[in-house]
C-alpha cells in the first residue's frame, strides 16, 4: 500500500502541557491527520490513532491506570495482509484505549475552503494497517496502526487531505469555521525584516536567512527563503507574537506562500481556527508532519494543541 505524499515519519509525537489564558477556554485539543490510502481496493481515507496493540493508560500523575491487551485478535494467516478490519468484539477495546466514545463524532475540516464534514463514530469502521517503519519485518500486531476509515464517497470527489485538513474527534465541533487568510508576503526594504503581510489589522514581519532547497520538489531544483524570525504586531506597534524558528532544531522549514517555477505554495495561514481561542498563525515549520500552530497571544501556549498528525507511512 502507498500513501499520497508519503513522509517516512513513524513517531507519534504528543505535546501534553496545559495552559491558562483569561477570556478563553483552556481545554486541550487533539488534532489528527487524514491520510489517503490510494493503493488499496477499495481506496479509502484513514485517521491513525494508535500504534501497536498493547496499550497502557496512565493517570495525570504518571501512574498506571489501565492495561488494555489486546485490541487486535490473533490472526490465523500469520499477519500476511497489510490491512485488517477489527471484529466487533475488539472495537470497544480500541475505543477505550483511544479514549473515544461511540457517541463522539469525527470532524474533518478543510481550512482552505472552510468546509466541515462530520461523521458519527458509531458509523465508522476500525482498521489495522501495517506500518512501514518496522526494520525487522516481524509479523505481529505490534507493527500495525489502528484508526478509523472513511470511504471515498464520504468526502467530495478528488478530495486531497494532505495539505489543508485537520481532524478532531469529540462531542462538539471545535473549529470556528471562519475563513482563514492565506498570508500574502511582500518583500520589504527593512534592516530587521525581509517580508511583510497584513491582515486582521495585524502586521506579520518575517526575517529570513539565505535560501534553502525544497526536498519535496527536488527535480525542479527549487530554492526558497529559510525562515528565521516571525514577529506579529498590532496597529499600535505592540508585539503580540515573537518566535525564532531557527532555535527549534526539530522543526522542518516550509516554503513561503507564492509560486516557485511550476509549483504554488499555500503554507502560511492565519485567523480564528478554533472556537473560544485566540487567532492562530501556522505553516512556517512542521513537526512530525504537522504544521506547527501558534496562538497570536503572548499568554497562550502552542502546547494547548496535541498534534497527532504524523503522516502515515505504510509498507508496500
Amino acid at each position: 500500500m502507498q500513501i499520497k505524499k508519503i513522509i517516512p515519519i513513524c513517531i507519534l509525537f504528543l505535546l501534553s502541557c496545559s495552559f491558562y489564558a483569561i477570556g478563553y477556554t483552556r481545554e486541550q485539543l487533539e488534532i489528527f491527520k487524514l491520510n489517503l490510502v490510494d493503493d488499496s481496493e477499495p481506496k479509502f481515507y484513514f485517521v491513525k490513532l494508535l500504534q501497536g496493540s498493547h496499550i497502557v493508560i496512565y493517570d495525570k500523575d504518571g501512574n498506571k491506570k489501565q492495561s488494555i491487551q489486546p485490541i487486535f485478535p490473533d490472526i490465523e494467516d500469520d499477519y500476511k495482509k497489510n490491512k485488517y478490519q477489527l471484529p466487533q468484539k475488539y472495537r470497544q477495546s480500541f475505543l477505550t484505549a483511544s479514549g473515544i466514545s461511540e457517541t463522539d463524532n469525527l470532524f474533518v475540516y478543510n481550512y482552505e475552503y472552510n468546509k466541515l464534514y462530520s461523521f458519527p463514530i458509531s458509523k465508522l469502521e476500525v482498521f489495522a494497517i501495517k506500518s512501514g517503519c518496522d526494520p525487522t519485518n516481524e509479523k505481529n500486531q505490534a507493527h500495525y496502526q489502528f484508526g478509523f476509515a472513511l470511504a471515498l464517497n464520504q468526502l467530495p470527489q478528488d478530495y486531497d487531505p494532505n495539505d489543508t485538513t485537520f481532524v478532531y474527534i469529540g462531542k462538539e465541533n471545535p473549529f470556528a469555521q471562519q475563513q482563514l487568510t492565506l498570508l500574502n508576503w511582500q518583500k520589504i526594504n527593512d534592516k530587521e525584516y525581509d517580508y511583510l503581510a497584513q491582515t486582521h489589522g495585524l502586521h506579520y514581519y518575517l526575517a529570513t536567512l539565505g535560501k534553502m532547497w525544497d526536498p519535496d520538489h527536488y527535480l525542479e531544483r527549487d530554492y526558497y527563503p529559510e525562515l528565521g524570525r516571525l514577529v506579529v504586531k498590532d496597529g499600535k506597534n505592540n508585539i503580540l507574537f515573537n518566535s525564532n524558528y531557527l532555535s527549534k532544531t526539530i522543526y522542518i522549514t516550509l516554503p513561503l506562500n507564492g509560486k516557485d517555477k511550476d509549483h504554488e505554495y499555500k503554507n502560511q495561514w492565519t485567523g480564528r481556527l478554533f472556537k473560544n481561542k485566540p487567532l492562530v498563525v501556522f505553516g512556517f515549520v512542521s513537526e512530525m508532519g504537522c504544521p506547527v500552530i501558534d496562538f497570536i497571544d503572548s499568554s497562550f501556549s502552542r502546547h494547548g494543541i496535541n498534534l497527532h498528525c504524523d503522516r502515515l507511512y505504510m509498507r508496500k
